[in-house]
């Protein structure tokens, strides 16, 4: 209900009234004199007072300018409007924030619609409740009977295989223009001063997406084949290598063991990364690598450069390189997994497994391990780019023989550094990503 004049009036200018005539009678005799000035005399801690004075054209722009409800101004500007004025200012100030809670409301009731602020968490519950359901179908079918197999072995590697998609996915877009940087320097050492270098001039030349992110969608073909039959097959590994060395859960297996394992799901694994690896060098030294065809091959995008690469070479073309990746791939995954899963045992309290020691470490140790992969692989993974990008037709070691020769030994490890710093950020993400997936989804089993 708003309050009438009188009741305004009242509420702000009587105790101030009673308060000046007690004390500033002299004041209100000069203020009657000059009406030009009004003096408003307020007191302050002890005996010490201020005076306020004020214009007539200060007056009478503060009567017309609605006060700040609520506010800590006091009593001057109040003081010199009429009942009415302050009334309509009243009135005018209480509509205004009316207004602003309705279109408040209407916004807040806007995004409640469309939800949007818990949508990424709707997603993934709906998504898990979705995928559970399948996988607790799945096991249903093998425990009244059914001809599937094996389902629990079957439903423990696809949870394998969709944890480790959902890993190789975040991974790119987390490294891939320091991925870029390292496949130019391999390839192309000669254009680039160094990583910051090639860095700026991939940026200044092609931008963000068409430069730094080149080849990102091949990366992520690339990355999702490689990762979903890589840990695929690491778990199916490592139960073999648990009925080799005789023991009952892969939980037993030592860091040794687990790197023999990571070692051979790599044999696996490789045969789906080469294709898709070739096609992402290839887009990602695109500006450099020109020369290498044909002056009218339209390469801009992945499906012109895999139809060229089918046209002019067939389906041999897709695995160039395919030796130097097995020779990456096999010893680079043995100290990928040896360190992951060593690193983890370090970390973890003695009242912790190794899948309970937090998100942070989890991200450790897989920084842990990308460091030492790229570290122990990275001439392999020199030659594969150049023989890729290159189209050479030689041997892995006669093309790592001759870059030697002309180029110096170091020339094999020419993009360790941005290698380095890429593989912190991506492996820590691939982990992490892969490991709560991987519980999120054995989770929904028991539900």
């Amino acid at each position: 209900m708003t309050p009438t004049p009188l009741e305004i009036v009242v509420a702000t200018s009587t105790p101030q009234k009673e308060h000046n005539s007690n004390e500033n009678g002299a004041d209100a005799t000069a203020a009657t004199a000059n009406p030009s000035v009004a003096t408003v005399t307020t007191k302050s801690s002890g005996s010490d007072t201020d005076k306020v004075s004020l214009s007539a054209a200060e007056a009478t722009q503060s009567a017309t300018s609605p006060p700040d409800i609520g506010s800590t101004r006091v009593g001057s500007d109040m003081l010199i409007m009429t009942p009415e004025q302050i009334a309509e200012a009243y009135e005018k100030t209480v509509q205004e924030e009316e207004r602003k809670r309705v279109k408040a409301e209407e916004r807040g009731w806007f995004f409640r619609k469309l939800n949007l602020r818990n949508a990424p968490t709707a997603l993934r519950d709906r998504l898990l409740l979705i995928v559970g359901k399948i996988l607790r179908f799945i096991l249903h079918l093998d425990m009244h009977g059914g001809t599937t197999g094996n389902n629990t072995n079957f439903v423990g590697g696809l949870i394998d295989f969709l944890a480790g998609s959902l890993g190789g996915a975040a991974q790119v877009y987390v490294s891939q223009p320091l991925d870029t940087v390292k496949v130019k320097l391999q390839t192309f050492p000669e254009a680039y001063k160094g990583m910051l270098d090639c860095f700026f001039s991939t940026y200044r030349k092609d931008g963000v997406m068409r430069g730094l992110y080149a080849g990102s969608l091949p990366a992520v073909f690339a990355n999702v084949a490689e990762n979903s039959v890589l840990f695929a097959a690491y778990g199916g590994c490592q139960k073999f290598v648990t009925y080799v060395v005789d023991k009952e859960l892969t939980s037993e297996l030592t860091t040794t063991e687990n790197a023999c394992a990571g070692s051979l799901a790599a044999c696996f694994s490789t045969l789906t990364l080469c294709p898709t690896e070739l096609i992402k060098c290839k887009l990602q030294a695109l500006r450099e690598m020109k020369h290498f065809v044909e002056p009218t091959a339209d390469i801009r995008t992945p499906w012109t450069l895999t139809r060229y690469i089918w046209r002019t070479e067939g389906i041999r073309g897709f695995y160039r390189g395919l030796g130097s990746t097995f020779v990456r791939e096999m010893p680079g995954y043995f100290f990928f997994f040896g360190s992951y899963e060593g690193t983890r045992e370090l970390l973890r309290s003695k009242d912790q497994t190794k899948d309970e020691i937090g998100p942070v470490r989890t991200m450790i140790a897989g920084a842990t391990g990308g460091v030492c992969l790229w570290t122990s692989t990275f001439p392999a993974d020199v030659i594969k780019s150049r023989i890729q990008v290159k189209n050479l037709n030689e041997g892995m070691f006669t093309v790592g023989a001759d870059i030697v020769k002309r180029e110096g030994v170091l020339a094999l490890y020419r993009g360790l550094l941005p290698s380095v710093l890429r593989t912190i950020p991506a492996t820590a993400t691939l982990f992490v990503v892969y490991e709560y997936t991987k519980k999120a989804l054995h989770g929904t089993l028991s539900q």
